[in-house]
C-alpha cells in the first residue's frame, strides 16, 4: 500500500510539473510572439534577455513567426535573436531529445549566425531524419555554398530523407551551389542514385540538367534511367533520339517518349505517333493520343480526321477517350 501511495504521489507531482511547464511555455510563447511582431512593424523594440524558463516558449514563437516570412522580412528579426542571446540558449538544447534538437537547429538557422555553423553541422548525420533535414536547411540559411558541399553528397546515403523535404532545401538555394554539387555527385553516382539526383537537378537548374540529360541519352543507360530522362527532357536537341525511342522494346519507354514529343515535338510528329495508337499497351495508346492533341497546329478537328483514317478499333477508341476528356475539361 505504501509503495502504491508513493507511485501515485510521484505520478501526480510529475503531472503537475508538466502542466506548469506547458503553461509557462505557452505564456512565454504568447509574450515573445507579440514582441517579434512588433519588431516586424516597428524595428528597434527594446527587449530583455531570456529568462531560464522561457527558452522553449521563445523558440516556439521565433520559429512560428519566421516560417511564413520571406528572406528579407526574416532577416529583420535577427537583431532581436542576437539581443536575447538565442545562440547560447539554443546550443544547450542540442544535447537533448530530438524535438528540442530540431527546434534549436531551426531557430539557429533563422538566426543566420556563422558562429553556430559548426555547432549544427554534426547533426546532418543525426539518426533522426527530421533533425538531420532541419540541420541541412539551417546550414543552407547560414552559408549556402558551404552547406551544399556537405548536404548534397549525403542525399546518396540517406534513404530515410523524404524527397519533398530534400527538394525544398535545394529549391531555396539561390547561389547556384546546389546545382554545382548535384552535377559533381552525378559523376560518381550509380544508376539508382542518378535517377534521384537528376530529378532534383531538373527542379533547381533546368539548364544544367539539360546538359546532363543530353549526355545520359547519348550513352548506354538502362531503361529506368532512360524513362526518367524522357520525363524530364525539354530540349529540342533530343528530338531525334525521342523519335527513335517511340519504337523501343519496353512499353514504358515508348509511353514516355510519346509524352516527351508532346513537349518538344513538331507539327509533323503526328505521323510518328500514329502507329502507337494501335499499341498493345493501353497507356502507350493513351499518351500517344494525348501527345498528338498537344502538337503545334493540332486541334480536335484534325485529331478526328486521324480517327477516321485509323482502321484499328483500339486506336479509334483511345482518340474518342482523349477527346471526351478534353470536352469535359472545357465544360468545367
Amino acid at each position: 500500500m505504501l509503495l502504491a501511495v508513493v507511485l501515485l504521489t510521484t505520478i501526480l507531482l510529475l503531472r503537475i510539473r508538466t502542466q506548469r511547464r506547458e503553461q509557462r511555455d505557452a505564456q512565454a510563447m504568447q509574450y515573445w510572439t507579440q514582441i517579434l511582431r512588433q519588431e516586424l512593424e516597428t524595428p528597434g523594440v527594446v527587449v530583455r534577455g531570456l529568462e531560464r524558463g522561457e527558452v522553449a516558449g521563445f523558440l516556439e514563437a521565433w520559429n512560428a513567426v519566421h516560417e511564413p516570412l520571406d528572406d528579407s522580412a526574416s532577416r529583420r528579426l535577427i537583431p532581436v535573436g542576437t539581443r536575447v542571446g538565442l545562440a547560447d540558449a539554443a546550443r544547450k538544447l542540442l544535447r537533448r531529445g530530438y524535438h528540442d534538437r530540431a527546434m534549436a537547429i531551426i531557430a539557429m538557422g533563422h538566426l543566420r549566425d556563422p558562429r553556430v555553423f559548426d555547432d549544427i553541422a554534426p547533426h546532418l548525420r543525426d539518426r533522426s531524419p527530421i533533425v538531420s533535414l532541419c540541420a541541412g536547411r539551417a546550414l543552407a540559411q547560414i552559408d549556402s555554398s558551404r552547406a551544399m558541399t556537405m548536404f548534397v553528397p549525403l542525399i546518396l546515403e540517406r534513404e530515410d530523407w523524404a524527397p519533398g523535404s530534400v527538394a525544398r532545401i535545394l529549391a531555396e538555394n539561390s547561389d547556384g551551389s546546389a546545382g554545382r554539387e548535384l552535377s559533381k555527385s552525378l559523376l560518381r553516382a550509380n544508376a539508382d542514385t542518378t535517377v534521384k539526383l537528376v530529378r532534383f537537378l531538373a527542379d533547381i537548374d533546368p539548364a544544367r540538367a539539360a546538359e546532363v540529360i543530353h549526355q545520359l541519352m547519348g550513352s548506354d543507360v538502362d531503361d529506368r534511367l532512360l524513362s526518367v530522362c524522357l520525363q524530364l527532357v525539354n530540349d529540342r536537341r533530343e528530338l531525334g533520339r525521342v523519335r527513335k525511342l517511340l519504337h523501343a522494346t519496353r512499353w514504358h519507354v515508348r509511353m514516355h517518349a510519346a509524352s516527351a514529343l508532346a513537349r518538344i515535338g513538331e507539327a509533323g510528329d503526328h505521323m510518328n505517333l500514329e502507329p502507337l495508337l494501335s499499341d498493345s499497351v493501353w497507356w502507350v495508346r493513351y499518351r500517344a493520343a494525348q501527345a498528338m492533341l498537344m502538337l503545334p497546329g493540332m486541334d480536335s478537328g484534325k485529331l478526328l480526321a486521324i480517327r477516321e483514317r485509323t482502321s484499328d478499333a483500339y486506336g479509334r477508341g483511345i482518340i474518342d477517350h482523349v477527346l471526351a476528356e478534353q470536352n469535359l475539361r472545357a465544360a468545367v
